[in-house]
C-alpha cells in the first residue's frame, strides 16, 4: 500500500511494524453536534483504507476516538467545552448531549455503510457501554491513562505548571512545527489565544496538559481529581493516551484532517515525543476537506454545510454521498454541489441498472473471481486508493466477454472495499412494482421523448404519491421506494 505522508511530503510505501498487521488510529468527532457531510468524507475515506488492508491480505488493528469532553471552541485552550456549552443551551446534563450525538454519528456512520473501527456492521441503538468492544474509545472512560501519561511528560521535563493549568513546553520539541514547517515565531503569530489570559504561561503556542478547576473553569462540570488539582484533561492528550494505550508505544497510522496539522497533530506528536523520548506514529496520513463553490471550506461555523439528512430530504441515497465522495483522493479538495451529487447518483444507478442487466443473463450458478481483474485492483488500491481508477476497471469488466456470472462474482469481490452494497441493491432493484406504478412510469417515458415535460412532471408527482420515485439516469431510468 502507498499513501501520501504528510511528514515526507510524498507518497511512500507503508511498511508495517510487525509483519503483514497494520495498527490505525482514527481521529474522531467531538461528540457535542450532528456532523456535516464536510465531517462524513474522513470517516468515508478511512472506512476504505481499512476495507483496503483487509482485501490486501492484513490483519488491521484500529480505533477511533470519540471526544466527549476538552475540546474547546476554536480549538483553543481558554475557550468554551463544545460539550459542555452545547449541553448549558439546552439546559440538559454534558452526558447526555454526549450520547445523544454518539447515536448521531453511529446512525449515520450505519446508513453511509461505515464499519465500526473493528469491522463490524454498526447498530445505531447499541448499549454505548459496548463501544469500546467495536474500536471506539470515548475520551471520559480513559482519564487515569490521561493522568499517568501528563505525570511521564512531567518528569521527563516537558511539562511546567501555572496557578490555571499545567501545560506542554513546546520549546523542547526542537521540530514542534514539522508539520507545516513554520518558525515557531510564525507559530506564535499564528495563535489567536493571547498570552495574558495566563500572564505565567511561557510561549502562546505552548498547550495545556491538564486544566485547573480555577477561575472561568471554576464550576466547570466535567472534572477529575489528580496531581495537579482538581480539573480537566486538555484535547489534545486525549488521542496521545488513548492511542498509545490501545495501540501501544509505537503504532502504524494516524489519520485525520488537514485542519489538525496546525495544532492538534503537532501537539500530539510532542506528547509522545514527551512521554516516550521518541515518535510514537509511522505515518501521519491527512484527507483534504470538502469545498464549496468559493472553494471555502465546508463548515458548521461558515454556514455552508449539510447535514446527512439534508441530503436525505434531497432525495438522495446516503450511498450517492459515499460513490461522490469514494471517486475522489483521500488528499485532494472535494468540490461538492447538488450536481456532483446528481452525477454520483447517476453514476451509481447505472452501475446497478448494468448488473441488474447481467444478473437476469447470468446462469444462476455461483461465478469465479477473475484474477487479471483482481490483479489490477489491487494495483490500483495500492496507488493512493485511487478509486476512480477502479470503477473505471468495473465498467471495463462489465463490457468484457467474461461470463455474467463472473463478472458479478469479481464486482461482489471489490465491492468489500468500495461498501457500495452493491449486491443488496440488485435485489432491491428487482422490487415488485405494482403494475399501475409501472404504467405511469411507461407514460412518463413517452411524455419526455415527446418533450412535453409538463405532463412528465405530473406523472412523476403521481408515482411518487404512490410511494416511489423515478431517477433519471444517462443509461435511461431507476425506480426506487420512497
Amino acid at each position: 500500500m502507498k499513501l501520501y505522508s504528510t511528514l515526507d511530503r510524498e507518497v511512500v510505501q507503508i511498511k508495517p511494524l510487525v509483519d503483514n498487521t497494520i495498527s490505525i488510529y482514527n481521529c474522531g468527532p467531538t461528540v457535542y453536534f450532528n456532523m456535516h457531510i464536510g465531517n462524513i468524507r474522513a470517516y468515508i475515506n478511512w472506512d476504505i483504507l481499512y476495507r483496503a488492508f483487509l482485501y490486501l491480505g492484513y490483519d488491521v488493528n484500529r480505533v477511533m476516538n470519540l471526544t466527549d469532553v476538552g475540546h474547546m471552541t476554536a480549538d483553543e485552550d481558554f475557550g468554551e467545552d463544545k460539550i459542555e456549552k452545547s449541553a448549558s443551551s439546552e439546559g440538559v446534563k454534558p452526558i447526555e448531549i454526549a450520547n445523544r450525538y454518539i447515536r448521531s454519528v453511529l446512525a449515520d456512520f450505519r446508513k453511509m455503510n461505515i464499519l465500526s473501527p473493528s469491522g463490524e456492521e454498526i447498530d445505531p441503538n447499541m448499549d454505548l457501554g459496548k463501544l469500546k468492544e467495536i474500536g471506539f474509545l470515548r475520551a471520559t472512560e480513559y482519564i487515569n491513562e490521561m493522568i499517568e501519561m501528563i505525570k511521564k511528560i512531567e518528569k521527563n521535563g516537558y511539562a511546567y505548571e501555572t496557578k490555571q493549568a499545567l501545560y506542554f513546553d513546546i520549546s523542547k520539541i526542537p521540530d514542534y512545527t514539522i508539520f507545516t514547517g513554520q518558525s515557531l515565531d510564525e507559530k506564535a503569530e499564528g495563535v489567536r489565544e493571547e498570552v495574558n489570559v495566563d500572564p505565567d504561561k511561557h510561549h502562546p503556542a505552548d498547550f495545556v496538559l491538564w486544566m485547573k478547576r480555577v477561575g472561568k473553569y471554576e464550576n466547570h462540570i466535567m472534572h477529575w481529581k489528580s496531581p495537579w488539582g482538581d480539573g480537566f484533561p486538555g484535547w489534545h492528550i486525549e488521542c496521545s493516551a488513548m492511542g498509545t494505550t490501545v495501540l501501544g508505544d509505537k503504532f502504524d497510522i494516524h489519520t485525520g484532517g488537514i485542519d489538525n496539522m496546525s495544532v492538534h497533530h503537532p501537539n500530539e506528536r510532542a506528547q509522545n515525543i514527551g512521554t516516550y523520548g521518541r515518535p510514537v506514529v509511522s505515518y501521519w496520513i491527512h484527507n483534504e476537506w470538502v469545498v464549496m463553490g468559493d472553494d471555502s471550506k465546508m463548515s458548521k461555523s461558515s454556514g455552508k454545510s449539510f447535514l446527512l439528512e439534508d441530503i436525505l430530504k434531497m432525495g438522495f441515497n446516503p450511498l450517492d454521498l459515499r460513490y461522490l465522495y469514494s471517486s475522489v483522493k483521500y488528499n485532494m479538495k472535494l468540490n461538492f454541489s447538488k450536481e456532483a451529487l446528481e452525477g454520483a447518483r447517476n453514476s451509481r444507478l447505472a452501475l446497478i441498472n448494468r448488473l441488474t442487466e447481467l444478473k437476469k443473463k447470468s446462469s444462476g450458478q455461483d461465478g469465479k473471481i477473475l484474477p487479471s481483474y483482481v490483479k489490477k485492483f489491487k494495483e490500483y488500491l495500492d496507488d493512493c486508493l485511487n478509486i476512480s481508477k477502479v470503477l473505471a476497471l468495473i465498467n471495463e469488466i462489465i463490457k468484457s466477454n467474461e461470463k455474467p456470472e463472473d463478472i458479478l462474482t469479481t464486482i461482489y469481490d471489490f465491492d468489500r472495499v468500495l461498501g457500495l452494497d452493491l449486491e443488496v441493491s440488485l435485489v432491491e432493484n428487482g422490487l415488485s412494482i405494482p403494475d399501475s406504478v409501472l404504467e405511469l412510469v411507461e407514460k412518463r417515458e413517452e411524455a419526455r421523448k415527446g418533450k412535453n415535460f409538463k405532463l412528465a412532471d405530473s406523472l412523476r408527482d403521481q408515482i411518487m404519491n404512490m410511494g416511489y420515485r423515478v431517477v433519471d439516469t444517462s443509461d435511461g431510468f431507476n425506480i426506487e421506494e420512497i
